[in-house]
């Protein structure tokens, strides 16, 4: 049983250290973008601020399954708060980032894309 832990707790931490490196590469990725745009490159400032909430929510879906994993070897309610945290958090920002979406104009959504 204590091989599985420690696996276990391998599996976390890579899979946490993956949504860490997403909102990272995202970050630089925002910051180049931002770089172009005080340029006047042809890119919207729209676009990048929503890639860059895609991809936060991406890699908190990454911590999240990294703590639910985590939970599994160590059921505790610190870890269970952590969690509740981490998926309160993430659905926040997806609610606020789809209500975002729906209140661009069609030339707004076309930029976007």
């Amino acid at each position: 049983m204590l091989f599985f832990d420690t696996a276990l707790l391998y599996i976390r931490e890579f899979i946490a250290a993956i949504g860490v490196l997403v909102i990272t590469a995202a970050g630089f990725r925002s910051a180049y973008q931002l770089i172009l745009f005080l340029w006047n490159k042809n890119i919207s400032l729209n676009k990048i601020r929503l890639q860059f909430g895609n991809s936060v929510i991406l890699g908190l879906e990454f911590m999240v399954g990294a703590d639910i994993v985590g939970s599994m070897v160590q059921p505790n309610y610190y870890n269970l708060g952590l969690l509740v945290i981490l998926v309160l958090v993430r659905t926040i920002l997806s609610y606020f980032l789809g209500k975002e979406l729906r209140s661009l104009t069609p030339h707004e959504r076309y930029e976007i894309k």
